[in-house]
């Protein structure tokens, strides 16, 4: 019996040393009466706005004695906005009583958790107390001076130990107690483990409610100083003269005439004073320059609907102006970039009333132009590269670059070959669109040509369920990943303010490592040499080194790469890399990414989200590194 209660209690004092009571729950600090107020402040300047539009109404039957055709078209816009306005104000109200709610289930779920942490605590305590009493029970095996059991001791006399102990009956009755106390603690464990479920799941829901919160408001303060210029313009009599004359609807005219008459000057040879052909490709001679067999790239990802194709018809006849592009649905603030490399020639980047459009001008006399740009993060001369950031999208009415023409949130851009336009579907990679009936049926020949010239086949991939890509990666995660890393807000914690993919994060551990599955590391979830010597070493937690891998992107040696095919060797005959393998690291991330992204990524699929944080403008290169040997980069 005495051996039975030497390994139980030896066994017992090894869990009790390494069980883990979570992490702590992670608060969410959000000051909803301050919310609360600039939704009010918002709704009171929309009320003034509406106000003025009611005098507007008289100043117009003052001039005319009647309300004009022109008028109506340009007050129906108005309107719109105001009501869209009003409507997401209403929604945006609702939504931050959810956000309070979820504070108070938050602190109530935090302080439960909390409790229940504090009963294990105890429950260990006792078990620890009456593994104590037992050891003491046999003085052969305890050291009176430490005041511990002798594990040499315990160890040597193993199969010497006294058939009875004293005062068997105390011993009986401490085994039962301590059978009793394990069973609650494991319960109790089981019990802390649900109430973290929950309060992670109130912790998402939370940050998603700010998240789109903060969205909405930025877009709703945009509508509303947007009216509050084009009724304050509108109010001038020469600005009323010529808004008269339906400049509202011809100003999507007006931009693409003044895209054609610039594209025909780039035709003739004939640019912009500053523009120095010679140096500007002497320039781009110094980068490393993406390869592909395709001539240009998508500029925004995902391509799940496209509202207009080239030379719409309907287009045409509406403006009296072809259609020399693409519409791409997507959503507000996706980032756009360049389709090709070489130089930005031009570009509008106002904050006020107008269409935002930047044109880039391409090597072999390939122009692309991207309009409704929400904002743009390029300056015109400077050089960039195939898939570098150059924006975001916009789009939605009354907010910045998107006027009163546009019909929602989209990119439109066009691609022109020696001052022609050119359908875009002929020379992009249309194996990545989610799926081959958005497009038209000509297409579908050469979407299944692409899919199969792809230098690497991932045909044969299932893609994850999920109606969003949050919902796909946690399917993932669910599938491959073990602990801590099955959790998608991990994921997101590891990127925040990285500005890369989180996806992409995702996909390079599970390459590497298949998730914390295969470590020869402590948190090294890359699983590989993680210095310059090709060393090895553990991390503190596994957050630190899945962090690591996206900052690594972010350092010294990769601070200039945007794609994946750039970080291996299989797309990098000669650059620094992050992976040396040359063709199977890169296999699996783009199969990983497939898989959750839901449509096929290509091998040139970019993973920066937004400007690397290490070299932000006036700051072309960064001063401060990660530290270089907390990262790994592969080099031949």
């Amino acid at each position: 019996m005495k051996r039975y209660i030497i390994g139980w209690v030896v066994l017992l004092s090894s869990m009790l040393g390494t069980i883990s009571f979570g992490q702590s729950p992670i608060e969410i600090t959000f000051d909803a009466d301050t919310a609360i107020e600039k939704m009010n402040n918002l709704q009171s300047s929309v009320d003034i706005i509406t106000d003025k539009l009611y005098t507007l109404d008289a100043q117009e039957r003052e001039r005319e004695w009647w309300i004009s055709d022109n008028y109506r078209a340009i007050r129906s816009e108005i309107v719109s906005v105001v009501t869209s306005i009003s409507s997401t104000t209403n929604d945006m109200q609702q939504l931050l009583k959810r956000i309070a709610l979820y504070q108070v289930q938050i602190e109530k779920q935090s302080q439960e958790v909390r409790d229940m942490r504090e009963s294990l605590w105890w429950t260990t305590q006792t078990i620890a107390q009456l593994s104590t009493l037992l050891y003491k029970a046999s003085n052969e095996l305890y050291d009176h001076d430490t005041n511990t059991i002798d594990e040499l001791k315990l160890f040597i006399r193993s199969d010497n130990v006294p058939l009875t102990l004293s005062n068997e009956q105390l011993i009986a009755q401490t085994l039962k107690k301590l059978d009793t106390l394990s069973i609650h603690m494991q319960d109790e464990e089981q019990q802390s483990l649900e109430l973290i479920r929950k309060l992670t799941e109130l912790r998402t829901q939370a940050k998603n409610g700010i998240a789109l919160y903060t969205d909405e408001l930025e877009k709703l303060e945009q509508k509303r100083n947007y009216l509050a210029q084009f009724i304050d313009l509108y109010s001038n009599d020469r600005f009323r003269e010529v808004a008269g004359t339906q400049a509202i609807y011809e100003s999507r005219r007006s931009v693409q005439e003044a895209i054609d008459t610039m594209v025909k000057d780039i035709g003739k040879w004939t640019y912009k004073n500053e523009f120095n052909v010679s140096s500007a490709l002497a320039e781009l001679e110094n980068m490393n320059n993406n390869k592909s067999e395709h001539p240009v790239a998508w500029p925004v990802y995902p391509i799940e609907k496209i509202e207009k194709f080239f030379g719409d018809s309907e287009f045409e006849d509406e403006y009296n102006v072809s259609h020399d592009g693409l519409q791409v649905v997507v959503e507000q603030w996706t980032p756009v970039y360049a389709m090709r490399d070489w130089v930005v020639y031009h570009m509008v980047n106002n904050k006020e009333i107008g269409i935002n459009w930047v044109m880039v001008l391409h090597t072999q006399w390939y122009v692309t132009v991207y309009t409704y740009m929400s904002d743009s993060v390029v300056e015109v001369w400077d050089i960039i590269q195939r898939w570098q950031l150059i924006g975001f999208s916009g789009g939605e009415p009354g907010t910045h670059g998107a006027w009163f023409v546009s019909p929602g949130p989209n990119l439109t851009f066009s691609v022109y070959k020696d001052s022609v336009a050119i359908d875009p579907l002929r020379i992009l990679d249309i194996s990545v669109v989610r799926s081959k009936d958005i497009l038209p049926s000509t297409y579908h020949i050469k979407f299944l040509r692409d899919v199969y010239a792809r230098p690497i086949d991932i045909t044969n991939l299932t893609f994850m369920s999920g109606a969003t890509v949050d919902q796909r990666s946690q399917r993932f995660l669910n599938t491959y990943a073990v602990g801590t890393y099955k959790n998608v807000n991990f994921w997101s914690d590891a990127v925040a303010w990285t500005h890369i993919d989180r996806d992409m994060v995702i996909c390079v551990a599970f390459a590497e490592s298949t998730l914390g599955r295969y470590l020869s590391t402590d948190g090294n979830i890359g699983n590989v040499g993680n210095n310059d010597r090709w060393d090895r070493f553990a991390f503190g937690s596994a957050l630190a080194w899945a962090r690591a891998i996206a900052q690594t992107l972010n350092n010294q040696h990769l601070w200039h790469y945007h794609t994946i095919n750039q970080l291996s060797r299989y797309g990098n005959e000669d650059g620094k890399i992050y992976a040396s393998s040359p063709i199977n690291w890169q296999t699996n991330v783009l199969k990983c990414l497939s898989q959750i992204k839901g449509y096929y990524v290509p091998e040139d699929f970019p993973f920066r989200t937004h400007l690397n944080p290490n070299s932000l403008p006036d700051t072309p290169r960064p001063t401060q590194w990660f530290d270089w040997e907390q990262v790994r980069v592969g080099q031949e």
